[in-house]
């Protein structure tokens, strides 16, 4: 009458929540990407501080709709820090303004050292650093400019002061937490936009409606883009401790390794191409995989202890699911995320190795387009196979749920004499109904109570309501009065007397004549 899978069309992993948003093996690997491309690495140095500045001044920067790019990594002699609208930038970040503007000139000569950049000073020292530098001005000091008064051409205010550069740098702080949620909210959205196509696309090739596919996107997305915030906002703090520096050094081991050899190399100068979307090669490119490694190391795992906390606190607190269903929500969260990893970084090197020879498509583009593919499809069906396994191994715990409710609705339907048309209609209820969030509902009260019948308890409770109600709407039945009923007996009698044979051969007959339109 009733078949488990008519009953749910929830597949056994729709138990791990954790894993709904399609796009999570995304996460981890897209986090580490934007972390990998700002200097967090040296914020723990001494001076950290200053790249700290950087990185803020050029985040508002582009935020204001500017092109700004730091260009300082390359580490050039008196060469600029930052771009922003082709006007090349020294930051000086100091504790007093005229350590700030000292810095910016040659201790041997006492001449500007950075002609043709602006000095970018902190925010809290913009008028005396100006003052000073009009000072510097006055004695010859800045070639190309003779007037004190245009100082200010080459003093630029930054957007933090300097206490706010040194507490950016620091983990653990009001000012690092606030930098940190501010650059990892772009993140977020990026990923909340590409959650929301996904699944929406996804919901209406299953055949379902614009309205409901629209619905299902936007929750996941929502999961999505706040997985990404927290896990970038974690991670950027750990990554400001020495402990992630130590780990940089441990990979970094690892990865000359692979690049002893000429296809090893290659393949570490294609993952820093695509990580950074341009060529890079040698040392520079160990150095940048490394830390990309160490990096997607700390996201993933974020990500992880993020994804699985619902499960956790749904078995250890509100026993909704079962050890055995959290170990394999956590297995099957780890193999996925994993597998986004590493198809972001093959799928990088990829689509830059293509994009760097079409023309319209750009390295850093194809690397960003092959990035999210490969993270994708390599997380996704990594976490699929993985279920598909631990399904053989050990059975979710909606399996019992969904048993126990195909009994009782059985039940119910034969004391309720149920037509083919009844049953149609309970079943699709059932479907609707049996979703994740009401499937552990269903296992908490058999975890709680211990009892198979406490289940099938609930499931009566659940679903008898709807089973009145279907009676409710049956046909008004009335029986036949005591008249036609003695007119239908004699009826019977007249045909016994015409026909006198077996008495089953002349009801027969009877049943056959009075069902004929012409029949007296």
């Amino acid at each position: 009458m009733f078949d488990r899978g008519n009953v749910t069309d929830a597949s056994e992993s729709d138990q791990n929540d954790s894993c709904e948003c399609g796009v999570h093996p995304l996460v981890a690997p897209q986090v580490a990407q934007i972390l990998e491309r700002s200097q967090i690495a040296k914020y723990h140095t001494k001076g950290g501080h200053g790249f700290s500045a950087e990185d803020a001044n050029n985040f508002a920067d582009t935020l204001r709709g500017r092109n700004a790019e730091i260009v300082g990594m390359t580490n050039e002699l008196n060469g600029a820090d930052r771009l922003v609208d082709g006007i090349r930038v020294q930051s000086k970040y100091f504790q007093s303004a005229s350590e700030t503007v000292s810095a910016a000139f040659d201790s041997a000569t006492g001449t500007y050292r950075y002609s043709g950049q602006v000095l970018e000073v902190p925010q809290d020292q913009y008028d005396a650093c100006v003052e000073l530098m009009g000072k510097r001005i006055k004695n010859g000091q800045v070639p190309g400019f003779s007037d004190s008064k245009d100082s200010d051409k080459i003093i630029r205010q930054g957007t933090i002061t300097y206490k706010q550069a040194r507490n950016i740098a620091k983990a653990g702080n009001i000012d690092s937490i606030a930098f940190d949620s501010k650059t990892q909210a772009v993140t977020s959205s990026y990923v909340f936009a590409i959650s929301f196509a996904v699944t929406f696309a996804q919901n209406r090739w299953q055949g379902e409606s614009p309205t409901h596919a629209t619905r299902t996107a936007f929750t996941s997305a929502v999961a999505a883009g706040s997985t990404t915030l927290i896990t970038g906002v974690i991670s950027a703090q750990i990554l400001r401790t020495n402990v992630a520096a130590f780990g940089a050094i441990a990979v970094r081991s690892g990865v000359r390794a692979v690049a002893g050899n000429s296809m090893g190399r290659e393949a570490i100068n294609r993952v820093a191409m695509g990580s950074l979307g341009k060529a890079v090669y040698g040392a520079a490119a160990v150095n940048h995989v490394s830390k990309v490694l160490r990096t997607n190391v700390v996201t993933g795992t974020i990500v992880a202890l993020v994804t699985t906390t619902p499960d956790f606190y749904r078995v250890l607190f509100a026993r909704s699911i079962s050890w055995r269903q959290f170990t394999k929500n956590l297995t099957v969260n780890i193999v996925g995320i994993s597998g986004g990893t590493v198809g972001f970084l093959g799928g990088a090197a990829a689509g830059a190795a293509a994009g760097s020879i079409v023309p319209v498509l750009g390295t850093a583009v194809g690397g960003i387009i092959g990035g999210i593919a490969g993270s994708l499809a390599a997380g996704i069906g990594c976490a699929k196979v993985t279920q598909k396994v631990a399904n053989r191994i050990a059975d979710d715990d909606s399996k019992m749920v969904v048993e126990t409710l195909v009994s009782e609705l059985e039940t119910l339907a034969v004391e309720y004499l149920l037509t083919e048309a009844e049953i149609a209609v309970i079943l699709n209820h059932a479907r609707k109904t049996a979703k994740p969030k009401w499937l552990r509902k269903a296992f908490k009260v058999g975890a709680k109570w211990e009892s198979e019948q406490r289940v099938k308890a609930f499931h009566r409770r659940e679903f008898e309501p709807h089973f009145e109600n279907l009676v409710k709407a049956r046909l008004k039945i009335e029986l036949p009065s005591a008249k036609v009923l003695e007119e239908e007996v004699f009826l019977l009698i007249e045909l016994l007397k015409r026909e006198p044979i077996q008495s089953s051969g002349a009801a027969e007959s009877f049943v056959l004549r009075t069902c004929e339109p012409d029949f007296v």
